[in-house]
This record gives C-alpha cells, sequence and structure tokens, in this order.
C-alpha cells in the first residue's frame, strides 16, 4: 500500500531491527542511501544492518563499512531502498518471505511491500533519504553526506543525465556543506579507468551498430570478452552511457551476454525518448532516460535484431 511522506517517516520510527535491502548488482544509489538510512537509524538508538549483497563492489566500501548484518539475520522490519521489484532482489535476500517497507523513485515501481512510498520525480533515492534524515532532525555528518552525494551522484550521471534537478544540487550542496569528499567520490565513480574498461570502451565503439540515420544505437559485450579482458562488474559499469555520447543518437543500447542461464541483459539510454517503454515490451522498465530488461534464451545476433528493432519501432513512432 502506498502512503505518504509523513507516513514512512513515521512508520520506520516505528520499528526496531531493522533490516535494509538493497537490489541485486548494487549501484551507487541502492547502497548510498541505504547506508544514509542505516546510520540516521542507528543515530535514532535503533538496531539497523544492511542486508548481505554478494554483488557489492569494492569501490563502494567506504560507504558499507560496519554496517553488515549477517546473513538470514532475524529481523523485526524489513526495508527495501532503491528497489523497483522483487526480481531486482539478491540472492541474500530472498529469506525474507514479506517485505515491510520499500522506499523508491522509479516510475516502475511494483508496490510490493507492507507500506511503500515512491516519488518518481526525485532523481534518486538519497534525495529521499535525505529528506528523511532532515525530517527527523538527526545530525547530517560527514559519512551521511558522503552516501547521500553518492547515490544523488551516481544516479544522475556526476549531474548530468536529464533527471537531474534543481533539488538535486541543493541536496548536493549540503552535503558539501557537511563534509562529503565530492572530489574522491567524482574521481573514482566517474574518471578513474582500468586498462580493461579502456578496451571494452574501445571494443563499443568500434563495433556499434547504427539505424535510422544515427539517431539510434546499440552494441553487444559477451562474456568471452570480459574473460578475455579479465574485465570485473567495475569496469563494466555504466558502459551503456558511452552509446548517447556519439553525436546525433537519441536511444542507445547496450546487450551484456548474462552469465548464467543464455540471454542478454540489456542497459537502454535515451535523449528525448522515454526508454522505459521499450523495455517494458520485454518485461522490464525503470526511467525515461534510463532502463533495462533481459532478454532471455537468444544468441547475440537474435538479442542485438531484438532490441534494434524495438529501437527503430519507438524513433518511428
Amino acid at each position: 500500500m502506498k502512503i505518504s511522506f509523513d507516513q514512512i517517516c513515521r512508520a520506520l520510527e516505528e520499528k526496531d531491527d531493522i533490516c535494509i535491502l538493497t537490489h541485486k548488482r548494487p549501484d551507487g544509489d541502492t547502497l548510498g542511501s541505504a547506508s544514509a538510512l542505516c546510520l540516521a537509524l542507528r543515530q535514532k538508538g535503533k538496531n539497523a544492518w544492511l542486508c548481505p549483497n554478494s554483488g557489492t563492489s569494492a569501490k563502494f566500501s567506504y560507504l558499507t563499512d560496519g554496517l553488515w548484518g549477517t546473513e538470514g539475520q532475524k529481523a523485526g522490519c524489513v526495508c527495501s531502498v532503491d528497489i523497483a521489484d522483487t526480481t531486482l532482489l539478491p540472492p541474500e535476500a530472498q529469506v525474507y518471505d514479506k517485505i515491510d517497507l520499500a522506499i523508491d523513485h522509479h516510475p516502475s515501481f511494483k508496490d510490493f511491500a507492507d507500506l511503500s512510498y515512491c516519488r518518481p520525480e526525485a532523481a534518486g533515492c538519497g534525495e529521499i533519504i535525505y529528506d528523511i534524515i532532515k525530517e527527523w532532525g538527526c545530525e547530517f555528518d560527514s559519512r551521511m553526506a558522503d552516501a547521500i552525494y553518492t547515490a544523488i551522484s551516481t544516479d544522475t550521471g556526476c549531474f548530468c543525465f536529464s533527471n537531474t534537478t534543481a533539488y538535486t544540487h541543493v541536496v548536493a550542496a549540503e552535503c558539501m556543506k557537511a563534509g562529503a569528499d565530492f572530489s574522491n567520490i567524482n574521481y573514482n565513480c566517474f574518471r578513474l579507468k582500468s586498462q580493461a574498461r579502456i578496451a571494452l570502451e574501445g571494443h563499443i565503439f568500434s563495433s556499434v551498430r547504427f539505424l535510422r540515420g544515427g539517431r539510434g544505437a546499440a552494441a553487444v559485450i559477451t562474456q568471452q570478452l570480459i574473460g578475455d579482458l579479465r574485465a570485473t562488474d567495475d569496469d563494466c559499469d555504466n558502459l551503456a552511457s558511452l552509446i548517447t555520447q556519439v553525436d546525433g543518437v537519441k536511444i542507445g543500447a547496450l546487450l551484456t551476454e548474462l552469465k548464467e542461464g543464455g540471454g542478454f541483459r540489456v542497459s537502454m539510454r535515451g535523449r528525448g525518448y522515454d526508454v522505459s517503454q521499450v523495455c517494458g515490451r520485454f518485461g522490464g522498465g525503470g526511467h525515461a532516460g534510463a532502463a533495462g530488461c533481459t532478454l532471455k534464451d537468444m544468441d547475440a545476433d537474435q538479442a542485438l535484431e531484438t532490441i534494434c528493432t524495438a529501437i527503430g519501432d519507438a524513433l518511428d513512432a
């Protein structure tokens, strides 16, 4: 059941032994939001922890150190953060048969919890968590500021994506005032690249397929390529955004072969087009400017043709 902002603030205040869930392949928004919420709850005297998530990158350890619980730890309340659908839950969260509270910002959010608060106009879930922290009157310290800054900067592509609002910049400024290490966060999240990452980017630019006069574009990354380059999950993070950096591209998609089961994970970006509608054709979703879906039981040629057809249809509409 969807509730108001005031109600979600009160609901959290009434709970204890709170387990906070992040989504699989966790990014800066889900981890930053969860970490900031956990710190605020502890500041209020609550017993709170993050549910273990084996997909977490070491580069985000500054957010989560000392906040992890143990797998299957008994919880009085289970709260998800930045999770639009239960299909995005990591394996470690499957032990919980229900989710009590959900906080999200995706337009495609499914109302799966007992109580849910969703703010689709928020650039990142971190904006909502920041508002909760301020509503509670917590001391907004530098560690919380690091977490919130990471959340909103990563979900806006360092404030370059179209979901960035004036309020996003207000929250970022408050994080900077509170001592967020924004310079290092920006460098590590947006500029630092390994040799494998450089090679992946080169492959994308050299193999990208253009359509509709260059208004659409798509590229494929296979597990064999990832293995040959010894690329990590960090190396593969947010590669899809590169395609819409090409002049003229309005819809870009990156198809990454799944590690198991066959098929491809599709990450789509759009400029002036709602790509969540395109991904919705395949059971996916997300934001207007950034969305995703999964194509099962397809080889690379089939998956690429399927996505290019969908992109072409969207551009022709």
